[in-house]
């Protein structure tokens, strides 16, 4: 009789010890972690040892009951802990990721940044007055150039210095050339021009600007010119530096910039440009 009590006895104990965790954690809840590397503690209490830490967005049971600043967290099966109230939050958060909300944060300043703070960048459409000295004379053709425009504060300089640089090519040879010899020419120019730019917020999404700075170019124009009854050909290549003034206006459309402007080319002649671009910010 003695013998079978004391079996009874373990069994009840053996029965307890399975299912108090389970009706522990019948009241359990599930929690997300809202720090990326939650500390677990042995024990409710800061001094403890450190058992693990967790990553944000975990998804774990806890006790529904706090201990003071702790909740009872299951780790898994046979692994218990104590953590924070303020590092986990019951319920099932969706927490963003760490990119995701640089991202964010970012389009969010952007946004913020007034017209005039802005970077922009993109294609730009630039008629010139293109005019050189060459055979025996000073001559002009209007020429269709085609580009990128950077703009903006930190664009090729850091610091607080607002700048305008452009990278221009028209492809095909003035018609003075074939004007004068009566054959056709072929060729390119070569374009670039950077200024240092003073700009007049006019409200919120339109500003007036105008800059100083110095440009260069390149052309290389295959010409056949008659002589003597003959057709003599030869490549007529050119470079030089110079300087350009620049004026002009801009409007902000969202998220990005509509800009035209007039330039002033000195170089070994002088010549004038028109100018429109549309640019992103970035």
């Amino acid at each position: 009789m003695f013998g079978l009590c004391v079996l009874n006895r373990a069994a009840l104990l053996l029965l307890m010890f399975f299912l108090f965790p389970v009706s522990l954690w019948a009241q359990a809840q599930q929690a997300t972690v809202i720090l990326d590397g939650a500390l677990v503690y042995q024990d409710a209490d800061f001094d403890a040892p450190v058992i693990t830490t967790l990553k944000i967005g975990s998804v774990f049971n806890i006790s529904t009951n706090k201990k003071g600043p702790f909740y009872k967290i299951r780790l898994k099966p046979g692994h218990l802990g104590w953590i924070s109230d303020t590092d986990i939050k019951p319920g099932i958060i969706k927490i963003p990721k760490p990119e995701q909300v640089k991202l964010s944060e970012a389009k969010e300043e952007k946004k913020k940044r007034p017209f005039f703070a802005t970077r922009y960048r993109g294609p730009v459409l630039q008629m010139t007055n293109f005019t050189e000295d060459t055979l025996r004379e000073e001559r002009t053709d209007s020429l269709l150039f085609y580009g990128v425009k950077f703009n903006g504060f930190n664009t090729l300089f850091s610091g607080e210095i607002y700048t305008d640089a452009n990278i221009l090519f028209h492809f095909g040879a003035p018609s003075y050339y074939e004007d004068y010899t009566k054959k056709a020419a072929d060729g390119f120019i070569f374009m670039t021009d950077f200024t240092f730019q003073t700009v007049i917020p006019q409200g919120k999404n339109f500003i007036y600007y105008y800059g100083f700075g110095p440009m260069f170019r390149y052309s290389h124009f295959n010409i056949d010119v008659p002589s003597n009854g003959e057709t003599l050909s030869y490549s007529a290549d050119d470079m030089t530096l110079g300087a350009v003034i620049d004026l002009g206006i801009g409007a902000r459309l969202g998220g990005m910039s509509l800009r035209t402007n007039a330039k002033y080319y000195w170089e070994r002649t002088k010549y004038f440009a028109f100018g429109l671009n549309l640019g992103w910010d970035f």
